[in-house]
């Protein structure tokens, strides 16, 4: 077993263990609301995971029992005209949320509580949705007349469809994990004392498979999102990044221990080259 902290700080905690890295947001006494210097480190978190060649799946999930993420604190920027406070805030978050959806390795966000606004982005950004029965998720712009980014809208017209996504816009309700279920917005709901568990026991399997064949998949099926947006710069470049990815897995020494473990009949050890 390894662990150990990587660019934590008292509000985003990071810690890596068995090839899973985990990201915590604490904000509790705000249920973990993103301020400016949040999302700045979260950034940089998110991108030192990527580059630890340790971890082979991220975890993202919120301090406390009362919250994954409640959105941006806005506290930072009241209704004053701080215009400034605004910019900083919008710029951070989108530097956040291009590093969140540049990473080569899984994202799986780990729901409990709130989930909104900024919260659902993150959620969005993530490559697996898992939550309990106390989740809450929406996205309120509507309610604070805030313009929701276009490339968050984006990925949650693509997770769920333009109607539901044109329900969850123009109401700013907020879904029960159920709800979010049926929708396809959230993967699994399970009980809250059950959630740690089976996120574990997903990122556990996630991390004994072959990095490389992980990052390849990941590759390509961002690739296929890009060409399906219609960026067909962004799209390409993807597509060759993906075609260089999955021929990388054909020379690894992967793919050789995987063919010996299975004739072996024995679990393959993977290392990622």
């Amino acid at each position: 077993m390894t662990m150990a902290n990587v660019n934590s700080s008292p509000r985003i905690r990071t810690e890596v263990r068995d090839a899973v890295g985990t990201v915590e947001i604490s904000n509790p006494a705000r249920h973990n609301a993103l301020s400016v210097a949040m999302m700045t480190e979260l950034a940089v978190a998110l991108q030192a995971m990527d580059e630890d060649t340790r971890v082979r799946v991220v975890v993202l999930r919120g301090a406390g029992e009362r919250a994954f993420v409640s959105g941006a604190d806005i506290s930072e920027f009241p209704g004053r005209g701080d215009g400034a406070a605004r910019q900083a805030a919008d710029e951070a978050a989108t530097t956040l949320f291009a590093q969140l959806s540049a990473l080569s390795v899984p994202v799986i966000a780990r729901i409990h509580g709130y989930c909104l606004g900024a919260g659902m982005a993150l959620a969005l950004g993530s490559d697996l949705r898992y939550a309990d029965t106390s989740g809450v998720l929406a996205i309120p712009a509507a309610r604070l007349g805030v313009g929701y980014p276009l490339e968050q809208t984006a990925a949650l017209v693509q997770t769920v469809g333009p109607a539901a996504a044109s329900d969850l816009l123009f109401t700013g309700r907020r879904l029960p994990a159920a709800e979010a279920y049926a929708m396809g917005l959230v993967d699994r709901v399970v009980e809250p004392d059950e959630l740690g568990k089976v996120v574990d026991e997903l990122a556990a399997t996630i991390a004994a498979n072959a990095p490389l064949s992980i990052r390849a998949a990941k590759a390509s099926i961002r690739a296929v999102r890009r060409l399906s947006e219609g960026d067909v710069a962004a799209g390409t470049a993807a597509l060759d990044l993906a075609h260089e990815a999955v021929a990388r897995c054909g020379t690894s020494n992967d793919l050789r221990e995987g063919a010996l473990a299975f004739l072996d009949k024995r679990l393959p050890h993977f290392t990622g080259s």
